[in-house]
C-alpha cells in the first residue's frame, strides 16, 4: 500500500510541475509577451477577469509551495523505504571459520596403525601429552631498505 501511495504521489508531482510551467507561461511581464498573447491576446483576462495578475501570481505561489512539499515528502518516503530493504551490496553476517583439526601425537598414531602381533602382548600406550596451542610465527624483522640515491636531472638539449 505504501508503494502505491509513493508512486501515486510521483504522478501528482508530475502534474503539479506541468501546471506550474503552464501558469508561469501564462503570466505576461509586459503587454506583448507571455503565453496569453500567444493564445489570442487576452486569454488570461477573459478566463480570470481583470485581476488576472493577482490570480496567476497566487496560483503560482500555491502550486510552487505544493511542488516543494510534495518533493520533500517523496524524498522522505523513498529514503524510508530504501532503509528497510536490504541491498546486495551490504555484507551478510560474517561467516565463521571452520575449526582447526585436532593435532594427533605421532607416537599414538604409530602404535594405532601398527598391527599387534599375536605372540607379544601389546604394551599399553603411554597417554599422549596435551598439545599446547601453537602461536603464529612472527616474521623476522626486516632490514630497513636504503633509499635510492637521487639521479641528476638530464641536461636539456639545445633547440635548433
Amino acid at each position: 500500500m505504501k508503494d502505491f501511495l509513493l508512486y501515486a504521489s510521483v504522478v501528482i508531482l508530475f502534474l503539479v510541475c506541468l501546471l506550474v510551467v503552464l501558469i508561469i507561461l501564462m503570466q505576461r511581464p509586459s503587454a506583448n509577451a507571455g503565453m496569453g498573447s500567444a493564445l489570442g491576446g487576452g486569454a488570461a483576462e477573459s478566463v480570470f477577469g481583470g485581476e488576472s495578475a493577482n490570480v496567476l501570481s497566487k496560483l503560482t505561489t500555491t502550486l510552487t509551495v505544493l511542488l516543494f512539499l510534495l518533493s520533500f515528502g517523496l524524498y522522505l518516503g523513498f529514503v524510508g523505504r530504501a532503509s528497510k530493504t536490504t541491498s546486495a551490496l551490504t555484507p551478510a553476517t560474517a561467516a565463521t571459520s571452520p575449526a582447526a583439526p585436532a593435532k594427533v601425537d605421532p607416537a599414538a598414531k604409530a602404535t594405532a596403525t601398527a598391527p599387534a602381533s599375536a605372540t607379544t602382548p601389546a604394551a599399553p600406550a603411554a597417554p599422549a601429552a596435551p598439545v599446547a596451542p601453537t602461536t603464529p610465527a612472527t616474521p623476522a624483522a626486516k632490514a630497513p631498505a636504503t633509499p635510492a640515491a637521487p639521479t641528476a636531472p638530464a641536461a636539456p638539449t639545445p633547440a635548433k
